[in-house]
């Protein structure tokens, strides 16, 4: 029984070694953060896109409100100089107040013309810069879909793979007593990779040092399982 036991903790050792030898949990996690980059990317330029389109709006905003005070501005112009040329009896302050009104409109009229034309340079360029970030967020989603496609095939491998494996584990687990299963679980958190190993000599075959004669004697006696007292890996005797 004991010969039984110890081909079995022996097989899920290597069962585990090779799951952590093909797990194939590194590559996907690669993957997710393509993926994930990709997707806080996605994020962020559409996030220009949301602030350039509020921008363009204000601008478009601004541009409306000038070319409606325009034709206002040059009606007031005319009326007032025409009222400079066809009212008789202004005072000298009277025709102080219309000229400044008149340089006050002049000067609006021609502010707001320069900057009409900066506002649509400004939205031309806009637009511009729409198109590019749309185009941009176009390709990154594309690009996303298609690691996103990859990733989705790759776990789906990944879990077959593991439940295989997983699989495995649990029928050879089922070929030991309850107390040995604790012992190995005890074992494989200790050491993850090969927590059951041969005695070699008088040597642990896992951290390579030199056991007490009392250890020695009771692996090699194969009654009971036992733990190096160094790496507390599961020791077996060389048969």
């Amino acid at each position: 029984m004991g010969t039984d036991r110890n081909q079995i903790l022996l097989a899920l050792s290597d069962n585990n070694a090779e799951r952590n030898r093909v797990d194939p949990r590194r590559q996907l996690a690669a993957l997710y953060r393509e993926i994930k980059d990709f997707r806080n990317t996605i994020a962020a330029t559409e996030r220009k896109l949301e602030i350039l389109d509020r921008e363009y709006q204000e601008r478009q905003d601004e541009l409306d409100e000038l070319i409606l005070n325009g034709p206002r501005w040059e009606e007031e112009i005319a009326s007032s100089k025409d009222k400079m040329v066809r009212q008789r009896g202004l005072t000298l302050k009277d025709m102080l107040e219309i000229q400044q009104d008149v340089v006050r409109l002049e000067e609006s009229l021609y502010f707001g013309e320069a900057r009409a034309n900066d506002l649509r340079g400004l939205l031309i360029q806009y637009e511009k810069n729409r198109e590019k970030l749309i185009s941009r967020s176009r390709e990154l989603k594309a690009n996303y879909n298609q690691h996103a496609e990859v990733y989705n095939q790759e776990k789906a491998k990944t879990d077959v793979l593991m439940a295989e494996f997983a699989s495995t584990e649990n029928q050879l687990l089922e070929g030991l007593k309850p107390e040995e299963r604790a012992i190995y679980r005890e074992a494989l958190r200790s050491n993850p990779e090969n927590p059951v190993v041969k005695l070699e000599g008088e040597i642990c075959g896992g951290c390579r040092i030199v056991l007490s004669r009392q250890l020695l004697k009771q692996v090699n006696q194969g009654a009971q399982l036992i733990f190096c007292e160094n790496c507390l890996r599961i020791i077996l005797p060389p048969e």
